[in-house]
């Protein structure tokens, strides 16, 4: 976890996800990078800040297996009444886990509506779900999704708000967390494609109508053209999937479609060992959403900044901060225009994690590839990084007898 609020009272600290459970971590003060083990915790783990820590937070949990067999990470989910994921599938997924967590003092109930490729498919368990103030559910959507080779999963709240988390597990081929994506639009950008290995687009028209979807595809020599790019029809209510001709290069994905569409990536190692999930994300943009926080690296990781900007050349600064607060000298990233930009993150001495600040005006796509060697054995994670605004506007209020509410 990353406070980057300003000085000021409040702090902030993890519990288990339950009215009556001791914290399980220290409070820290804003500005400071903090951390706990959250290993021994059976139940979901709940991080809340007050006062100046509250303002700019991002928290993430990361696992590494001991073997180089995994890597996963898992950016923190903020409570809701709707979150969409685009998710994997095939006879080799042996288990599509969705996990729901309800840190309020109410009770909430949620649907969850799953688009595979020949439509929508529901069960009993994916209707009317409780979840038990300061409790938790799962469901298991393994069984629904089995056969197609990729689904879009929408969780939806009838009362109350949940914090969803969707986990895949592919058995010898690799297990990780499938994060968050974009919810339905005609136009979405999927930053930070792992490279190596098979590389999957994966597509979901939610809406009653076909879609036609054409992919622009951005390397670091530039942009990827191929014939399938074009022209992918999707059924209405139904998922798809295409093929990226990534090879061994980092991508960026543009997605164009004539409807909404919901869209992620999925990455096969070339072993076959290891699976890793990006997903779509709007950009880093000043003025006040052009700063993101990569979490700390592991012991025995390295991580990759992936950067693309579609709409002019742009630059970033990338910034360490260790334990304390104290910051170490910036490095500037410049981003070419209509390219994939990477950056590899520095090692510096000690617990670590960094700042990336977009300069200029132009919008940012970003995300951080996040690897695990140990010998032969090599194992990815991916996840877009998302902006971590320290001010947010409100909306001008009027002195006004009427009023339009979106």
């Amino acid at each position: 976890a990353f406070a980057a609020g300003g000085g000021g009272g409040g702090g902030l600290s993890a519990a288990e996800n339950a009215s009556d459970a001791a914290d399980v971590g220290e409070p820290a003060e804003a500005g400071r990078l903090w951390s706990t083990d959250t290993t021994g915790a059976e139940r979901h783990t709940v991080v809340s800040a007050g006062g100046a820590a509250a303002a700019g937070l991002e928290v993430a949990q990361t696992t590494v297996g001991e073997d180089g067999a995994y890597a996963t990470e898992v950016r923190c989910a903020e409570p809701g009444i709707g979150t969409w994921f685009a998710a994997p599938g095939g006879t080799e997924l042996e288990e599509l886990r969705l996990l729901l967590a309800n840190p309020d003092e109410e009770a909430a109930t949620a649907n969850v509506d799953v688009y595979i490729a020949d439509g929508p498919v529901y069960s009993e368990e994916t209707r009317g779900i409780p979840v038990e103030a300061h409790g938790s559910s799962e469901v298991e959507l393994t069984d629904l999704i089995q056969g197609s080779r990729t689904a879009a999963v929408h969780v939806r709240t009838n009362s109350g708000r949940v914090a969803a988390s969707l986990f895949a597990d592919h058995g010898g081929s690799g297990q990780d967390w499938v994060p968050p994506t974009a919810p339905p639009s005609d136009t979405h950008v999927v930053p930070a494609i792992p490279p190596g290995g098979d590389k999957r687009l994966l597509i979901a028209a939610p809406g009653d109508n076909p879609v036609t979807v054409g992919v622009r595809l951005y390397t670091g020599e530039g942009r990827v053209e191929h014939d399938t790019l074009d022209g992918l029809s999707v059924p209405p209510s139904a998922a798809a999937f295409l093929s990226l001709p990534l090879g061994e290069q980092t991508g960026t994905a543009v997605v164009e479609a004539d409807g909404p569409v919901v869209v992620g990536a999925d990455a096969v190692r070339d072993d076959g060992g290891d699976t890793a999930y990006s997903a779509a994300a709007g950009p880093l943009q000043n003025p006040l959403e052009g700063t993101a926080v990569v979490p700390a690296n592991p012991e025995g990781t390295s991580s990759q900044l992936v950067f693309a900007a579609l709409d002019g050349a742009a630059a970033a600064a990338v910034t360490p901060v260790a334990e304390d607060g104290t910051t170490g000298d910036p490095v500037r990233v410049e981003i070419a225009d209509d390219r994939t930009t990477t950056e590899d993150l520095p090692v510096p001495d000690g617990a670590h994690a960094f700042t990336v600040e977009i300069e200029g005006d132009a919008p940012v796509y970003a995300g951080r590839v996040l690897t695990h060697e140990d010998g032969d054995d090599s194992a990815v994670s991916a996840q877009p990084l998302l902006p971590a605004p320290a001010e947010v506007p409100l909306p001008q209020v009027e002195n006004s007898l009427t009023a339009l509410v979106q």
